[in-house]
């Protein structure tokens, strides 16, 4: 927890409990923990709960998208470098000359 969030005493029990919820990269998150205890001191667990759901499907989305992302690049990289020398015209030899 960030040293600037004070989370009453009466509330550590079930932010902590909530914030175990939370993927791992989102546990730590200032966001996210202020968001769940604004719900928390507002007395709605039950809303708090539901918004860590939304949370959660939310980064599920947002990783698979990234994910999609990176194997698109990963993929594009992998087709131009099937490249052979006869693919090249002769201006552009991949050897040093050895003059």
């Amino acid at each position: 927890m960030t040293n600037q969030m004070k989370i009453p005493d009466d509330l550590q029990w079930a932010f902590q409990r909530l914030i175990d919820h939370l993927p791992d990269p989102l546990k730590d998150d200032d966001h996210t923990k202020q968001v769940i205890l604004t719900y928390l001191k507002f007395e709605d667990e039950k809303l708090a709960r539901h918004r860590i759901e939304i949370i959660k499907t939310h980064f599920r989305e947002k990783t698979v998208k990234e994910a999609s992302e990176i194997q698109t690049l990963l993929d594009l990289h992998t087709d131009g470098s099937d490249m052979s020398e006869s693919d090249l015209s002769e201006g552009d030899s991949l050897e040093f000359p050895t003059n």
